[in-house]
């Protein structure tokens, strides 16, 4: 790959790669983008926006509404770069494992394991993805991705370089039994057989406000047979929190029994027949179920029973507990015959021995023979509906929202339209339809209108476009304000159409209680009719109108009660400026046009316009260096701060740290007219400074 190469141009290479080798530290580095992903490039010359499709919406009640977009996850991300900014509060993901084997596609190509830059290419893919999920997570939101043995090594260290090392965990997951034809081989041939998966999870503030659920232990124990009929999740939770803390206060003590007493009891086998729960399995299922609330007796003597005989006196109800002397509580059976010397007193809770934290290694879940979930037969990768539930239900907040991008056969769709009972959450899929297998078409739309059909719920479906820009900056930003509706519409989560003129458009939930207007015409022509319908309407108000920066005139809407106005488009424009800022490689050809314009201006000894173009070339050159060392460039406030940072991670030596800030020194004098700040001789040491730096580091043509 050198071949082509002069020998100058070869000792500039090993140069830098002798450079890199005595500034690098620990951590995670790879060969960074040769051929660069051509969907983040097309972002350069154009705008990614969302079209409806209409006949592919679900409506089945007046619930909020689940979207799905088709088209390739990176525009999809930054659209919600806008539309979520903040707002979502789980992501689960399952991106390719890479495994060679066509299920992993980088610019249109297949990577296969023969390719040299496989894991490169998987990192600059995967690293995009990561940091404009990052950007739109809330900031107690929490990211779960899927992965195997091929790269869990980088997924794991990428995690840990864009969440911070003590924000990550990772668990296992049982993938399969060692069982079978293949364990066979395995065995015959003296090999490992692969049984597990990972699942690493990244929170921004450190992994904690994760809730597992419990998991059964092995066998259930038949001594557990009594029923809590009315006791709720919440009330347990209360009573073990002040049962667990010895530091309870009277009335925590008076609180415990107050909700022990109101507690009714019932035989597991009476209850079930009631209930007709009749199979083996739908009663293995109910106990482990409701194990908070399922329990048994145990005998209690000596000193307990003592405290238990003089307190069950004045105690109302079936239940109470008790304080022993060493601070312990004590759920106690107040009907029992105190002449006893050993009576069957003492409650023990099914799920306190009966059921387990699953921990960091979940061996109650396997990710095969998943052939009849969703009703799709999807061989690359579905995920099982269990490890969903799992982690869906461990965030225990009131209004979740819940992203996919790698969507796949559509299982976390699934999984919230199924737990629309037990928590209260809308989804977001991405998923891509360019494939060979067309996924959107084939798996993940049929498993959602399936799973709508079995559990309601509503959908709205969208394809990520590209807008083209204008070489006019005022007409891109009207082209844009003609197709954002759809991007208004996702981001207020409103899209009832109940107004459409030629230069606005009116939304309303579905629950009529919140509306989205949206006013495209950039004179006055008919503002006044569009103002009195907003008039006209009485409930909460969003209104989008064209502006030229992101300041809205708030006295036009005075008067129109609970409206909000808000500036389109430039907010838009400026997210996607900083993405592209963020992941695509600055451009170094024009460096050296400035480079030599500089030149020739010293040539023509003039120093201030030269000091002008080399602060130019210096800021480009930097940010550059910046990029291709994996900083955020939209972490920096300015070029200073990039230079401090390259410095700070062994980038840039003292001496060429120093020589850079002299140098920006010069270029904001030059850039205010402060000529009498700096010499001839200083611009010149300027030039050879930046070529310096350019040769350094490798910026060659």
């Amino acid at each position: 790959m050198y071949e082509n190469h002069s020998k100058e141009e070869l000792i500039k290479l090993i140069q830098q790669l002798e450079l890199e080798l005595e500034n690098k530290k620990y951590g995670l580095v790879w060969d960074k983008e040769r051929e660069p992903e051509q969907v983040v490039l097309d972002c350069q010359n154009n705008l990614p926006i969302l079209k409806e499709v209409e006949h592919k919406h679900i409506t089945t009640n007046d619930s909020n509404d689940h979207i799905l977009i088709e088209g390739d996850n990176y525009h999809a991300l930054s659209v919600l770069n806008y539309t979520h900014e903040n707002k979502i509060d789980v992501i689960y993901i399952d991106p390719p494992y890479n495994t060679g084997q066509e299920d992993f596609i980088y610019n249109d190509k297949f990577i296969d394991k023969e390719d040299k830059y496989r894991h490169s290419k998987w990192l600059n893919f995967i690293e995009k993805r990561l940091n404009l999920a990052k950007k739109i997570l809330a900031k107690d939101g929490v990211i779960f991705a899927s992965i195997d043995d091929n790269e869990y090594p980088r997924l794991i260290m990428l995690f840990e370089k864009i969440f911070g090392e003590n924000n990550v965990k990772t668990i296992v997951v049982k993938m399969s039994e060692p069982t079978g034809v293949k364990m066979s081989h395995i065995i015959n041939n003296g090999g490992i057989a692969k049984l597990k998966e990972y699942l690493v999870i990244a929170k921004i503030n450190g992994i904690n406000e994760l809730y597992l659920e419990k998991i059964p232990k092995e066998k259930w124990d038949s001594e557990y047979k009594n029923l809590l009929s009315n006791a709720t999740k919440e009330n347990i939770k209360i009573i073990k929190q002040i049962r667990d803390n010895e530091e309870r206060t009277e009335n925590d003590i008076i609180k415990c029994d107050k909700i022990l007493s109101s507690f009714e009891t019932i035989s597991l086998t009476n209850y079930f027949k009631k209930n007709n729960i009749t199979t083996k399995a739908d009663k293995e299922k109910f106990q482990y179920d409701n194990a908070y609330r399922i329990y048994r007796t145990v005998a209690t003597t000596g000193s307990a029973k003592t405290i238990a005989d003089e307190k069950k006196e004045y105690i109302s109800g079936d239940f109470f507990s008790i304080i022993t002397a060493r601070n312990k509580m004590y759920l106690m059976l107040s009907k029992y015959n105190d002449k006893q010397a050993q009576p069957r007193i003492k409650l023990l809770l099914a799920d306190d021995y009966l059921t387990q934290h699953p921990g960091d290694f979940w061996a109650d879940i396997k990710t095969t023979g998943l052939d009849n979930e969703g009703g799709v037969d999807f061989t690359n990768g579905k995920k099982p509906i269990k490890l969903i539930e799992r982690v869906l239900t461990s965030i225990k907040k009131d209004k979740l929202t819940i992203l996919d991008f790698f969507a796949g056969s559509g299982t976390t769709g699934e999984v919230v339209l199924k737990l629309k009972n037990k928590i209260d959450a809308n989804f977001i899929l991405c998923t891509t339809n360019d494939d060979k297998e067309r996924i959107c078409d084939n798996f993940t739309y049929p498993r959602l209108k399936q799973a709508i059909k079995s559990y309601g719920g509503n959908l709205k479906y969208f394809k990520a476009e590209l807008l083209p820009k204008s070489t006019s900056h005022f007409q891109t930003k009207i082209n844009l304000l003609n197709e954002c509706t759809e991007m208004l519409c996702v981001k207020e989560n409103i899209y009832n159409l109940e107004f459409k003129k030629d230069d606005y458009k009116i939304f309303s939930s579905n629950d009529k209680t919140k509306y989205l207007a949206v006013y495209y015409n950039t004179e006055d022509d008919s503002l006044d009719e569009f103002l009195d319908k907003l008039k006209s309407i009485k409930e909460e108000k969003n209104v989008y109108i064209f502006s030229e920066n992101e300041d809205v005139d708030r006295s036009i809407f005075k008067g129109i009660k609970k409206c909000k106005p808000k500036a389109i488009p430039q907010k838009i424009l400026n997210i996607y400026y900083q993405l592209n800022k963020q992941n695509i490689a600055p451009k170094v050809n024009t460096i050296f046009i400035d480079l030599e314009k500089s030149k020739n201006l010293l040539l023509a000894k003039d120093k201030d316009l030269s000091a002008q173009v080399l602060r130019n070339v210096l800021h480009q050159t930097i940010e550059a260096i910046a990029y291709k060392n994996s900083l955020n460039l939209n972490d920096f406030d300015s070029i200073s701060r990039i230079n401090d940072k390259l410095k700070q991670n062994n980038v840039f030596t003292k001496v060429i740290w120093e020589d850079n800030k002299t140098c920006l020194a010069i270029g904001n004098s030059a850039s205010h007219s402060k000529y009498e700040e700096y010499t001839m001789e200083q611009v010149k040491n300027f030039y050879q400074n930046v070529k310096n730096l350019i040769d350094s580091f490798g910026l060659g043509k």
